[in-house]
């Protein structure tokens, strides 16, 4: 059931009533006399939050013990957070300050509000991002092989006790590169009294319980040595930046480092995201896979399928399409966000009910996840729904399982990085089962929603060679123009749109050594060579040279960090993308992109560029649409790609590099008929007329790259597409006259 949102009313607040005193207090739910809902929050919060928005409309209140609630819900709470309502009339600080002085005297972000929350959030969505996790991927493999590699067959292990300690791991390893597994039972500790306490579970004097008061000290003594350290040591050699890292690297509103004591602070409250919040999905997740066989045997071929190639980074694992559509089904479909508190400043009206000054108000998307305007059947559980045609999670703006707007989680990136890792790795590894067998989940509370400690897996055995699926994914050159989510999202092309082209002469600079990082770039055609400079003599050290697709600059955009090396363009010069700064950073937050995918996005812009060089009479929109049917090929110097007198079934645009055309002439000699730049093609005239090939194509430069449309593509091309064929047409005349 959906309700209405009142509009504001003409020369009123602006909340549908002028006076909000006028206006009616929101309905109660029903609950026992003295309890209220409290028995209804411990069983199913969820069904709690569904129930009231269905039955009572948007806006309601809830009593749980000595606690009373405004719930405001669903799309109602979408659109208070969308219109910033909550920087007008709540306030997180009172609800927030005492959680956060536990990390430490730095504010916690869950209690700023304004630009300071604005400005803290962006710098916390790089630092918590897919794009600092991705390069740890190979890491937490091991560490769940690790996790699991004394496992014995016959053995049953309990799930959230798994993925507990898997999220304690991962993110430690990512947080400061190493185990901090003596601080284990401290962190839990920690992390549980924060979560019950900033969730008004718990008193706020259960803060001066000894026992906590102790793991508490030892923990920020622990974190504060390892903060202090790995700003002493810096990035060791061969290993990728931390989140710490990150921190350090990072300014604050002021435009100064982030001190001791913020880091220590922001490293810690990853804990938070990753023992509590992803436990506990994990914890969903694992259930619904194997309480499902046929879903199951899906997701363990297509991990195989992956594994065979090796899973590098965050990329490789947003190519596990069912996998990600079953994590993010289980993310609407067992919501373990319930919902943000905040404090009511001031009187006013939302929905047609009135919130009093003083009042506890919990904004809660869940009734919009198991709405029915995107959602088919929203009470099966359907990852399907999540994959396309279909992609209901991206329909009707009511897929917020980490928050809404500006009050959307800033570590979500992270958490699917190491999610996707952990199913990924143990459905490789291992052939589990559900124990005890037919077990049908149950909730428990504290205060976020998880399966119940009786919820295990039994090991059967451990997968070897013979028990996998081997064939690997496509090439990567056939990946580069594949669709992966947010691609297509308006704003991100927009943002794509910012990137400037340009053009350098043989061996100019393009970035010096020491030199603030401004911008990421993109080779487009041509080379690039990085040296690193020796001394003052001009002296310098070759480190690599990058060609076409290739990309440099991220290391001191991720770093904040002055250029590391000098680029200059090769002998024949250079052409090059550069986003700004601006544009990567909220490529990085729009969608959580790491930057390989930035790339693969820019270059799908400049294959459908070239498609629109040669066949201008297509629109935009019709090359893109078109683009998927071709597959991107990237050859070396001397690679046939069309030999003379063969059958016709390919068609080939060039999109970088160089190809000569050769025919035989009468005395047998080679002769060279043309030679093709990017945005020309060649391989029509055969498919056209039904011929053998007329002539040989062969890549000339170091390296070339094409997209290759085959036989039934061109024809429903030249036919679907009518201009096309005068395209063709007027380049084969004038290649001929």
């Amino acid at each position: 059931m959906e309700h209405p949102i009142t509009q504001p009313a003409a020369g009123t607040s602006g909340f549908g009533a002028a006076d909000p005193a006028s206006a009616p207090l929101a309905p109660v739910s029903k609950g026992c006399p003295f309890l209220g809902n409290t028995f209804q929050f411990l069983d199913d919060t969820t069904g709690l939050l569904r129930q009231s928005h269905d039955t009572l409309g948007p806006v309601f209140r809830l009593r749980a013990l000595w606690l009373k609630y405004t719930v405001i819900s669903g799309f109602a709470a979408r659109d208070f957070l969308k219109q910033h309502q909550d920087e007008e009339y709540l306030s997180r600080t009172s609800v927030f300050q005492r959680v956060g002085r536990q990390l430490g005297e730095t504010p916690l972000i869950l209690g700023l509000s304004g630009a300071d929350h604005a400005y803290l959030r962006q710098v916390l969505h790089v630092v918590y991002s897919r794009e600092v996790a991705s390069s740890w991927v190979p890491r937490l493999i091991e560490i769940v092989r690790g996790h699991v590699q004394g496992w014995q067959p016959g053995s049953v292990h309990g799930v959230m006790d798994l993925v507990e300690r898997l999220g304690f791991e991962m993110y430690s390893t990512v947080m400061c590169g190493q185990s901090l597994g003596d601080t284990y039972d401290d962190i839990l500790r920690v992390m549980r009294w924060n979560m019950n306490t900033g969730g008004r579970v718990w008193p706020f004097w259960f803060y001066r319980i000894p026992r906590y008061q102790r793991s508490r000290q030892r923990l920020l003594d622990r974190m504060g040595n390892v903060v202090r350290e790995r700003r002493r040591t810096g990035v060791p050699a061969g290993q990728p930046p931390t989140i710490l890292d990150t921190l350090f690297a990072s300014k604050d509103g002021a435009g100064k480092g982030f001190t001791d004591d913020a880091a220590i602070c922001y490293a810690t409250y990853g804990f938070a995201g990753s023992c509590c919040y992803m436990s506990r999905l994990l914890g969903f997740l694992l259930y619904e896979i194997f309480s499902r066989p046929a879903l199951l045997a899906d997701l363990t071929a297509e991990v195989d399928q992956h594994f065979a190639d090796g899973i590098h980074d965050a990329s490789d694992l947003r190519d596990l399409r069912l996998l990600r559509a079953t994590y993010l089904e289980n993310l609407r479909f067992h919501p373990v966000s319930q919902g943000m508190p905040f404090l009511s400043e001031r009187d006013f009206v939302w929905g047609g009910k009135q919130v009093e000054k003083g009042d506890l108000v919990v904004l809660s998307q869940v009734p919009m996840l198991f709405s029915e305007k995107p959602f088919t059947n929203p009470d099966q559980f359907d990852p399907e729904r999540c994959l396309p045609p279909r992609n209901e999670h991206s329909k009707a703006d009511a897929f917020h399982p980490f928050g809404i707007a500006h009050r959307t989680c800033a570590a979500m990136g992270l958490v699917e990085t190491m999610a996707l890792t952990a199913v990924a790795t143990l459905l490789h590894e291992l052939k589990l089962e559900m124990r005890p067998k037919g077990y049908r989940l149950r909730i428990k509370v504290e205060p976020l929603p998880s399966p119940d400690a009786k919820f295990a897996l039994g090991l059967l055995a451990r997968r070897g060679a013979a028990d996998r699926v081997l064939s690997g994914r496509p090439p990567e050159e056939n990946r580069v123009l594949a669709q992966f989510p947010g691609a297509d999202d308006p704003e991100v092309q927009r943002l794509l749109g910012q990137a400037t082209r340009h053009v350098h002469g043989p061996t100019e600079v393009l970035l010096r050594e020491g030199d603030p990082a401004d911008a990421l770039y993109i080779v487009v055609r041509g080379e690039v060579r990085v040296s690193r400079e020796q001394d003052q003599r001009d002296h310098s050290q070759f480190l690599a040279r990058l060609v076409e697709g290739q990309f440099f600059g991220e290391i001191g955009l991720l770093q904040n960090a002055p250029r590391n090396a000098t680029v200059r363009s090769g002998p024949n010069g250079a052409e090059v993308l550069r986003l700004d700064r601006s544009v990567v950073d909220a490529l990085l937050t729009a969608n959580d992109f790491v930057l390989e995918e930035i790339v693969r996005m820019v270059r799908k812009r400049l294959a459908a560029d070239h498609l629109l060089e040669a066949l201008p009479s297509l629109r935009s929109g019709e090359a893109t649409r078109w683009l998927p049917e071709f597959t991107e090929r990237t050859c070396t110097t001397g690679t046939v790609l069309i030999r003379e007198g063969d059958t016709a079934t390919e068609f080939f645009v060039l999109t970088a590099g160089e190809v000569v055309v050769e025919q035989a002439g009468p005395d047998g000699a080679v002769l060279e008929r043309a030679r093709l730049s990017p945005g020309q093609y060649f391989g029509e005239i055969g498919l056209l007329r039904g011929t053998p090939r007329s002539a040989t194509v062969r890549v000339v430069s170091p390296e070339a790259t094409v997209l290759e449309l085959g036989a039934p593509g061109f024809q429903r091309l030249v036919e679907e597409q009518g201009g096309v064929r005068g395209d063709l047409a007027l380049a084969l005349h004038r290649r001929i006259t």
